[in-house]
């Protein structure tokens, strides 16, 4: 009886071993199968979109790990299946990442590259508005040209006031005429109808010096409408493709010493030569002075802001012009002279260039007040520093 019990014991248990070893099998391979399906239905989830094309080496990567599972779970070998079909469930979600990643970079590029073109056809309207800029100020001082070069209407016999009027009005004009072809030959030496130009507003000065009657107005405006012609010649010859005249202007408006120990307004204004900066007082003393050819503190601090302000803008020359109050004696051209050549040392000093500053001495014959106008006619002794642009 007690063999039999024994007998009975040992076909229980291993009936039992053999169940669990059942269950265990199947249990590894229901999850084999859940892995694998997984990995599956992750690919067709990704069938129509980017990760594909956008990342086909992470995506084959990933594929060659499906096809491991799938291998791995018909040969009977469940572990393995279950790791290379979850490797591959990651792999797929990485080409995803990898995709995203690459569609970002495209739209980045496709961004920078419509930001480029738009700066370039920004850049083409800004260049084309300022030809035509140009070209509005080129035809509209054409015109200027076009209507001081028309001969005025004779006139009958004057009076002798009115002939006086007459002769220093011819003599501004023939001084105007001068200081535009000076301004002219600063900007090209080459311009057309300069040297013509040049020629007859030299013999109409000449002619001038003797007070002739009737005075030659129609002549001194001719000559002034051949000298602007010049430098508007000589102007588009050289024009570049931006106009620096705004920023010259901005730091003259508001011109500070490197010591930044005083702001100066210089007052700038434009007129055809250029821009001018009008100075007053630049001198320690009046004529008859010892110091009358001597600068003065605040006129050698002003005319160094002037040097380093050419010095910072080298397209633009540099006319210095001299005028006096009264018809100058001949001790008074002298000191005009000296004068000028202290000022354009003073300027070259300070970063000028030489070769492209020029002194001229207009005389009295080109007043701003009424020279009958005993308050005011001494503020006609000025300095003009024109900074004369190819523009």
């Amino acid at each position: 009886m007690k063999q039999l019990g024994i007998s009975m014991l040992l076909a229980s248990t291993l009936v039992a071993s053999a169940g669990a070893l059942t269950v265990g099998c199947g249990g590894a391979g229901a999850s084999t199968v859940v892995k694998v399906n997984e990995a599956e239905r992750t690919r067709a989830g990704l069938q129509g979109r980017d990760a594909q094309t956008l990342a086909p080496q992470a995506f084959a990567e990933a594929d060659q790990a499906l096809r491991a599972a799938k291998e791995a779970e018909h040969a009977g070998d469940h572990v393995a299946a279950e790791l290379h079909a979850e490797r591959a469930v990651a792999a797929y979600q990485h080409a995803v990442a990898v995709a995203r990643l690459a569609r970002a970079t495209n739209e980045e590029t496709q961004a920078k590259e419509a930001l480029a073109q738009a700066v370039e056809q920004s850049q083409r309207y800004a260049t084309a508005r300022k030809a035509a800029e140009r070209e509005a100020d080129d035809l509209e001082k054409q015109l200027k040209v076009a209507r001081e070069a028309e001969r005025p209407a004779p006139s009958g016999p004057a009076d002798p006031e009115r002939e006086r009027a007459r002769l220093v009005a011819a003599q501004s004009l023939a001084m105007q005429a001068r200081l535009l072809c000076s301004a002219a030959r600063l900007v090209s030496p080459q311009a057309p109808g300069l040297a013509e130009a040049e020629a007859a507003a030299a013999e109409l000065e000449k002619k001038l010096e003797s007070s002739p009657k009737p005075a030659p107005i129609d002549a001194a405006g001719r000559a002034r409408a051949a000298c602007l012609a010049a430098l508007t010649k000589a102007r588009r010859a050289g024009t570049p493709d931006a106009d620096p005249t705004d920023a010259l202007l901005g730091e003259l408006s508001r011109s500070v010493d490197p010591k930044a120990t005083r702001t100066t307004d210089l007052a700038p204004s434009r007129d055809e030569r250029g821009v001018v900066v009008t100075l007053r007082s630049l001198f320690a003393g009046g004529k008859g002075s010892d110091k009358a050819a001597k600068l003065s503190a605040e006129g050698e601090s002003t005319l160094q802001d002037l040097g380093r302000i050419a010095a910072a803008h080298p397209a633009f020359a540099v006319q210095v012009v001299i005028h006096d109050a009264a018809a100058p004696s001949s001790a008074d051209v002298a000191l005009d002279k000296k004068r000028g050549e202290v000022i354009a040392k003073a300027l070259t000093d300070a970063g000028a260039s030489a070769d492209k500053t020029k002194v001229e001495q207009a005389g009295a014959r080109a007043p701003v007040f009424d020279p009958a106008d005993a308050k005011r006619k001494e503020k006609n002794a000025r300095v003009e520093v024109v900074f004369v642009g190819g523009s």
